[in-house]
C-alpha cells in the first residue's frame, strides 16, 4: 500500500475544532495536491516522542502548531527556524526544508496585522493594549510593535518576568485598570473565551473603556465571545480572529506545501 504525504495540525486537542484541516483539504482537492491534513491530539508527557516520530516520517511534510505547543516546539527543533521566530518565541507553522528537516515559521503575527489593518484603516493609533504574552501574543506584539513604531504598546501578563523593549512596555495584569481611558485598540491574545463564556474583562472593565476603542478579540470559536457580548452591549467597535485564522491557514498552507499560488487565491478557495 502507497503511504500519500500529509500535513497535521499539532495540539492538546486539535481533533475538537480546529478549522485547518477543512480549510487545508478544501485547498488541496481544489489544486489537485495528492495530500491530506489531519488533526493530531497530543499529551504533554507525549510530545517529545512524537515530535521525534514526525521528524523521522518522510511522508509528514509539515502543518500547524496550536495550543499548548506553539513555544515549546522550539527546543525539538534545535535552531532551525527563522529570523522571525527567534524574536517571537514561537511557532505555528512547520515545514520541511530543503534538507528535509523540520523547520519552523509564523504566520500568526502577519495574519493578525493584515486583518487588523483592513479593519481599521488607520495607523495613528496612539496606545495599544495586548492581553496576554503565549505563542499568539508574542508573534501579534512582534508584529504590530515593528509596523507601529510610533505607538505605545502595553502588554498585560499573569507574571511580569519580560523585560521592556523598543516602544513595548509589560505590565502585571492586576495594573489593568488603571489604563481603561487610555486606549486606542485593545488585542485579546489569550484563550480566555475559547469554547467557553469566559471573558479576560469583566463588565465593570469593558464599560469603562474609551468608547472610540476597537476591540480585536483573536478568538473565533465562538464567533461571539463573551468579550465580544460586552463590547456589543457597551457600543464598542470589535471584530473576532475568524479572519486571522483564515489569514494565517493560507499563508501557511502557501509555505508548508510550497505552492507558488498568492495567499488571495488560496484564500478565496478555503473560503
Amino acid at each position: 500500500m502507497v503511504k500519500i504525504s500529509y500535513s497535521a495540525i499539532l495540539g492538546l486537542k486539535p481533533s475538537k475544532g480546529a478549522r485547518s484541516p477543512k480549510l487545508w483539504n478544501k485547498a488541496y482537492n481544489h489544486f489537485h495536491i495528492k495530500c491530506k491534513m489531519v488533526p493530531i491530539d497530543i499529551k504533554e508527557k507525549n510530545f517529545q516522542k512524537k515530535i521525534n516520530s514526525l521528524k523521522k516520517d518522510k511522508n509528514f511534510i509539515g502543518g500547524a502548531i496550536t495550543i499548548p505547543y506553539k513555544e515549546k516546539i522550539l527546543k525539538h527543533l534545535k535552531g532551525n527556524f527563522d529570523r522571525k521566530v527567534k524574536r517571537i518565541g514561537a511557532v505555528n507553522c512547520l515545514i520541511r526544508d530543503k534538507k528535509g528537516n523540520l523547520y519552523g515559521t509564523n504566520t500568526d503575527g502577519e495574519a493578525a496585522l493584515i486583518n487588523f489593518r483592513k479593519k481599521t484603516l488607520n495607523k495613528n493609533i496612539k496606545n495599544f493594549v495586548i492581553l496576554g504574552y503565549g505563542g499568539v501574543g508574542k508573534a501579534v506584539t512582534t508584529y504590530f510593535a515593528e509596523f507601529y513604531k510610533k505607538s505605545n504598546f502595553f502588554v498585560y501578563v499573569r507574571k511580569k518576568n519580560q523585560k521592556n523593549y523598543q516602544n513595548v512596555t509589560f505590565l502585571k495584569w492586576d495594573d489593568f485598570s488603571n489604563k481603561l481611558h487610555n486606549i486606542d485598540a485593545l488585542i485579546n491574545c489569550t484563550s480566555i473565551g475559547f469554547l467557553n463564556n469566559k471573558s479576560p474583562l469583566n463588565s465593570s472593565q469593558v464599560s469603562k473603556l474609551n468608547k472610540k476603542i476597537i476591540i480585536f478579540d483573536v478568538i473565533y470559536q465562538p464567533r461571539i465571545t463573551s468579550l465580544i457580548k460586552l463590547a456589543n452591549k457597551n457600543n464598542i467597535k470589535n471584530f473576532n480572529g475568524l479572519e486571522m485564522n483564515l489569514e494565517q491557514a493560507a499563508l501557511a498552507f502557501k509555505k508548508t506545501n510550497h505552492v507558488k499560488y498568492n495567499s488571495q487565491k488560496i484564500k478565496k478557495v478555503m473560503r
